[in-house]
């Protein structure tokens, strides 16, 4: 039927609604909504591939209204919320506390993130090597790891004085972080695909104890600091898969 063959971009203008929807309440300072429509965003990303390829409904098209979706939800959105909860650090303490030079990272920084997103993309979009594993951490990966990060901060805030005790030092931490992850998206790091083509577990070894991994750290960790644990252990996998691998 000639209407199935839109259900992929319109899943595809679902992340984007989500995307944008999110970016609206991170720089209103809702950051719990912001993380909800981030993970949303994700759903619909992972949803848009899957009907694409049940449906054989692939289109040029729709490859370049998925990346132009995932730079708003996976790259503006979560720049957005970077800035908006470095901002809140800025703003709950007297301005000499934290350098004029700190404060001035803090507010160019984030625009890091959307830039290098979409370099990742493009690279995505256009490289070969990447059909059945990544190079680069990909930018969902990346944008649930600030997502889920940001919002177990603002929990965290509540409960402490942290931030207002020791803003410098969290202010560096999450720029570090930022310029860190960012740098991962366009690096040249091979990383292996989440997708799961068979549930048996030859072939799937590192896909299932990572899943584990997941559950382990969401129990443990407070809040959703345990899905950004889940990442961080993701690039830690790829990287020792990469520094290990026979040359």
């Amino acid at each position: 039927m000639r209407f199935t063959r839109h259900i992929p971009n319109a899943l595809t203008c679902g992340n984007l609604v989500c995307g944008c929807i999110a970016t609206w309440a991170a720089f209103a300072g809702h950051f719990a909504a912001t993380t909800a429509f981030i993970f949303a965003a994700v759903l619909f990303d992972f949803m848009d591939g899957l009907a694409a390829r049940l449906l054989h409904a692939t289109s040029p098209i729709g490859k370049d209204l998925d990346s132009l979706a995932d730079i708003v939800s996976f790259g503006f959105a979560p720049g957005a919320m970077l800035y908006r909860f470095l901002d809140v650090i800025a703003a709950s303490v007297p301005d000499d506390r934290i350098p004029f030079a700190v404060s001035l990272l803090a507010v160019f920084t984030p625009l890091v993130i959307p830039v290098c997103s979409a370099l990742r993309l493009a690279k995505f979009n256009n490289d070969p090597r990447q059909a059945t594993s990544f190079i680069g951490l990909p930018v969902p990966a990346h944008a649930i790891f600030w997502a889920s990060l940001l919002v177990s901060f603002v929990r965290m805030s509540h409960d402490t004085q942290v931030f207002n005790d020791l803003p410098t030092m969290w202010t560096l931490t999450l720029i570090v972080l930022a310029i860190a992850g960012s740098l991962l998206l366009v690096s040249e790091l091979p990383m292996f695909s989440l997708k799961v083509k068979s549930l048996a577990w030859r072939g799937n070894e590192r896909r299932y104890l990572l899943l584990l991994a997941a559950v382990v750290l969401t129990i443990v960790l407070p809040a959703l600091t345990g899905i950004s644990a889940t990442i961080l252990l993701y690039i830690l996998m790829s990287a020792y898969d990469r520094f290990t691998a026979p040359t």
